[in-house]
């Protein structure tokens, strides 16, 4: 193996003789005097690995990733293998079928290579496979059915290769980390693909290989529908666009959640607008009440029409002047007491019958004061009485 990789400068390491146990050849561990591991990644190892891996009857871990190895993949592989990583080399060729062989296989990593071909069907074995990776290749043709048998994987990368067909072999096996990106995949996703936490699917023309179903034949159509809308509608559930990309369909506990959202949003809405129409209520019935109270409060300080001339006024009570035309009668010199008495009880008479027809107190401006009165029929009969006892002492 050393000669058919070139034989690079490693320590320890001689191209005739020696241990590599025991003298701690680079790479090399060991069991006693069993090698059962080859860890040499990423020292720009170049050749090919020959065809004496079969020679190692112990061991375990081959990992010889990142380098620049060449040729194509033996097909005397050790049986005894569990770990193998050849990727980031220069690999070519198709996958060995000897790999049906490796049943303690675990972990198995041939990405980033030149590999061609299709994925031989050597998995039927292979009961103990956990991570899987043929990424970045050149491999074609459909997933082999022995795929299926994988119960204990994990972790499937095809990733960046031209597989096509199918995914059904893929929907039974425990896959939590699945990336069949860019690749040929056709047909609709298995639902139980969408259940894998981490699957990657995008660049993969799904559902174009396959022919749709022709359509059932469009019924008479009915005299209640519009002749303008031809559209007939089709007895066949319609499918979610979801699902036609590739992608899951939307689940029903986040639906149920997102109705209950939308109804808890709708209740504080309709809960809001009842809280402002019962405040705007209450305000408006308080402005009410306040508004008859004041109006009860001034209408007590008004004198109704049926107390003016019946009531005397009361002590403490604001006085109401006279009007102006009694009081111009008082003041107002007079040749002789009979005409002043006569035009004082006229004048009197008219102003009582102008005060019984008016509907509020009488309201008087006087010319020489400028303000408003309000006149008193009770105070004018006072002073006509007044009048007629001076003009009954004078006669």
């Amino acid at each position: 193996m050393y000669t058919a990789l070139g034989s690079p400068s490693l320590p320890g390491w001689v191209t005739n003789g020696g241990d590599p146990c025991v003298e701690n050849w680079q790479g090399v561990g060991c069991a006693a005097s069993n090698i059962t591991s080859i860890t040499l990644n990423g020292i720009n190892l170049g050749g090919q690995l020959g065809n004496t891996l079969a020679n190692f009857t112990s061991i375990i871990t081959l990992e010889l990733s990142n380098n620049i190895i060449g040729g194509t993949i033996p097909d005397n592989l050790p049986v005894t293998i569990q770990r193998f990583f050849l990727s980031g080399n220069q690999l070519s060729g198709s996958l060995p079928s000897t790999l049906s062989t490796l049943t303690l296989l675990t972990d198995m990593s041939l990405s980033s290579n030149h590999l061609s071909g299709e994925i031989p069907d050597v998995f039927s074995a292979l009961t103990g496979l956990i991570n899987l990776d043929f990424s970045s290749n050149n491999l074609t043709g459909p997933l082999p059915p022995s795929m299926g048998n994988l119960k204990a994987l994990t972790t499937l990368h095809i990733q960046d290769n031209q597989i096509s067909g199918t995914l059904d072999v893929l929907q039974d096996l425990p896959l939590k980390d699945l990336n069949i990106q860019n690749n040929l995949f056709s047909g609709p996703v298995p639902p139980k693909l969408f259940n894998v936490p981490n699957f990657q699917r995008d660049g993969n023309p799904f559902n174009t290989s396959i022919a749709p179903s022709p359509l059932p034949a469009a019924p008479a159509p009915s005299p209640s529908l519009s002749p303008s809308t031809g559209h007939v509608p089709s007895k066949e559930p319609t499918k979610s666009p979801d699902v036609t990309n590739g992608n899951p369909p939307a689940s029903g506990k986040h639906t149920i959640w997102t109705v209950k959202f939308v109804g808890y949003i709708l209740v504080g809405v309709v809960s809001a607008v009842v809280i402002v129409l019962m405040v705007m209520f209450c305000v408006s019935k308080h402005k009410e009440r306040k508004s008859k109270k004041v109006f009860r409060k001034s209408k007590k300080d008004v004198y109704p029409k049926s107390k003016i001339g019946r009531e005397p006024q009361r002590l403490g009570e604001p006085k109401i002047k006279e009007v102006p035309e009694i009081k111009e009668h008082l003041v107002k010199p007079t040749n002789t007491v009979g005409k002043a008495a006569s035009n004082v009880v006229s004048n009197s008479s008219e102003e009582l019958k102008v005060n019984a027809s008016m509907k509020a107190p009488n309201v008087a401006y006087n010319t020489k004061e400028r303000e408003a009165t309000l006149y008193s029929p009770m105070r004018g009969k006072r002073e006509l009485n007044k009048i007629l006892y001076i003009i009954d002492v004078g006669i």
